[in-house]
C-alpha cells in the first residue's frame, strides 16, 4: 500500500448527470496517493454505467447497495477504506487539483490537527462559479457550530479531510438523517478533536434545484433532531447558552418557513419559540423589525 494513503468515499444516487465530471476531478489530483469508491445507493438512473467507464483505473472501486440514503451510503464506504487519511466527496461536487495536496499537507505537517477543511465555491448546475460561499472559522468550532451564528466549515461531506482514527474510534454519519448529517457528523469530529481551516478555496459546490436542502420540512425534523442530540450528549456548556442555540435555530427554521416554504404561520410558531427560549433576542427581533419599516417608508 502506498504510503499517506487517501481513501476518497462518494456516495452516489440518480447522478448521471454530475459523475463523470466528479469522479475526474479526483482523477486531476496533484496528490497521487488515493483510492476512490463509488457507493452506488440504489440509483435507478445511469450512474452505475457512468461509473463503469472509470474502473480500468485500478485506483476506484465500485459498490452497489440497496437505496438506504447517504448516511448508510457514506458509512459502508468508510468501512472499506484503506487509506491513513479519509475523504468524502459528493457526488455533484468539483475538487481543484490540489484539494488533496493542500489539505493532507497540513495533516502531514501538524500531528495535532485530526481534520482540515477549506474554503468553497458555489456555482449553478453547469459548475459555472457564482462565486465564493461564505469562509468558514477554525476557532472554538464545536460551539460555533451550536451558536449558528455564520458559516464554520462549508460542505463538511465534500470538505473535510480526516485521519482515519477518527472512524475508527467511532465517528460515523448517522442514518437517521438526510439534510443535517453533515452538521452532526462535524459536531462529532469538533467535540473530540482538533480541526483547522485552509484559508483558500479547494472545492466547488454545485447548487442543485432540487437539493434536500430545499426540503423544509425535512430540514425541521433533521436539524431539531441533531441539537436534542448534542443536549443528549452535554455538547452544550451551559443551559443559557443552549437556549440562545436553540433560539438561533428556531429563528432559521422561522426565516425558513416563512421565505422559502411561504407558510408564514410556520415561520412566527418558530418566533415565539425563539422568544421563549431566550427572551433576549427581541431586541435583535425589533431592530430588525424597525429597519424593515424604515426602509419601507
Amino acid at each position: 500500500m502506498p504510503s499517506r494513503l487517501v481513501s476518497v468515499v462518494v456516495p452516489a444516487y440518480n447522478c448521471e448527470r454530475y459523475l463523470a465530471t466528479t469522479l475526474r476531478s479526483v482523477q486531476a489530483q496533484t496528490y497521487p496517493h488515493w483510492e476512490l469508491i463509488v457507493i452506488n445507493d440504489g440509483s435507478r438512473d445511469g450512474t452505475g454505467s457512468i461509473v463503469q467507464e472509470f474502473l480500468a483505473d485500478e485506483r476506484i472501486a465500485y459498490v452497489e447497495q440497496v437505496n438506504t440514503g447517504v448516511s448508510t451510503a457514506r458509512n459502508n464506504g468508510a468501512a472499506r477504506v484503506r487509506g491513513e487519511y479519509v475523504a468524502f466527496l459528493d457526488a455533484d461536487d468539483h475538487w481543484e487539483p490540489t484539494n488533496l495536496e493542500r489539505k493532507i499537507g497540513v495533516l502531514e505537517t501538524q500531528p495535532d490537527v485530526d481534520w482540515v477543511f477549506s474554503d468553497m465555491y458555489n456555482a449553478d448546475e453547469s459548475l459555472r462559479r457564482t462565486g465564493l460561499a461564505p469562509v468558514g472559522r477554525d476557532d472554538r468550532i464545536l460551539e460555533n457550530i451550536l451558536l449558528w451564528e455564520g458559516e464554520v466549515v462549508p460542505g463538511p461531506s465534500s470538505n473535510v479531510i480526516v485521519r482515519r482514527k477518527c472512524l475508527d474510534e467511532g465517528v460515523a454519519f448517522d442514518p437517521a438523517l438526510t439534510t443535517a448529517a453533515d452538521q452532526d457528523w462535524c459536531l462529532q469530529l469538533a467535540r473530540r478533536y482538533r480541526g483547522r481551516r485552509i484559508p483558500e478555496a479547494l472545492w466547488t459546490y454545485r447548487v442543485i434545484g432540487s437539493s434536500m436542502s430545499r426540503n423544509i420540512a425535512v430540514m425541521e425534523r433533521d436539524h431539531l433532531y441533531v441539537y436534542r442530540k448534542a443536549a443528549a450528549h452535554g455538547l452544550f456548556r451551559s443551559a443559557w447558552f443552549r437556549r440562545h442555540c436553540f433560539c438561533n435555530l428556531y429563528l432559521i427554521l422561522a426565516g425558513s418557513w416563512w421565505i422559502n416554504g411561504r407558510r408564514p404561520g410556520r415561520g412566527l410558531y418558530f418566533i415565539g419559540r425563539a422568544l421563549l427560549a431566550y427572551p433576549p433576542v427581541a431586541v435583535r427581533l425589533l431592530t430588525k423589525l424597525l429597519g424593515i419599516i424604515q426602509r419601507a417608508t
